[in-house]
């Protein structure tokens, strides 16, 4: 599956906290023609870092060869990427795993303490985020950011998105 589906997208991400033992499940999927999520390697370890990830990758390697892939997604952690590309390679784009920029997102709109405004803000921003042309995308980012910072309310969050987010958006914008 992984030297099938793998020259497509590769998607890494690791499960924290589920037992008293304090190991952590690191699993690489890939996505088949049905854009089904499928998992092709699993990682145990109570370590999480870049010389586990490369050991990781290693071993995917040994056992089906170098995987060349168009896509890699992940969150936003570079020990992932870093041990990936050391090992299999660089990879041409490397993109944010939505699902953690989104629960990122969620939790920094407590900055916002206005609800009615932080409910404004979030919808703006799945705005910004599934636009699809580039030309509006640039106009709706320019207007978003600007309105964070014009507002008392929203000028905390505004800085959070402007330095996480806003300079980066090849990686997490549709």
């Amino acid at each position: 599956m992984i030297t099938k589906y793998g020259k497509d997208k590769i998607c890494i991400d690791g499960t924290h906290g589920l037992n008293s033992y304090d190991f952590n499940l690191y699993s690489v999927l890939v996505v088949d023609e049905h854009k089904n999520g499928i998992p092709v390697a699993f990682c145990f370890s109570n370590k999480s870092s870049e010389d586990v990830f490369r050991i990781y990758f290693s071993a995917i390697k040994n056992a089906v060869g170098i995987i060349e892939t168009t896509i890699f997604i992940t969150d936003d952690a570079p020990a992932f990427y870093n041990a990936w590309s050391y090992v299999m390679g660089t990879v041409k784009n490397v993109l944010l795993c939505a699902w953690h920029v989104t629960r990122d997102w969620h939790q920094n709109l407590n900055k916002i303490k206005n609800p009615e405004k932080r409910k404004i803000v979030n919808k703006a921003l799945k705005a910004v985020k599934e636009e699809l042309c580039l030309e509006t995308f640039s106009k709706l980012m320019k207007q978003f950011i600007q309105e964070l910072e014009n507002d008392s309310d929203t000028c905390e969050f505004g800085k959070y998105f402007e330095q996480n987010y806003a300079k980066r958006p090849e990686k997490w914008a549709h």
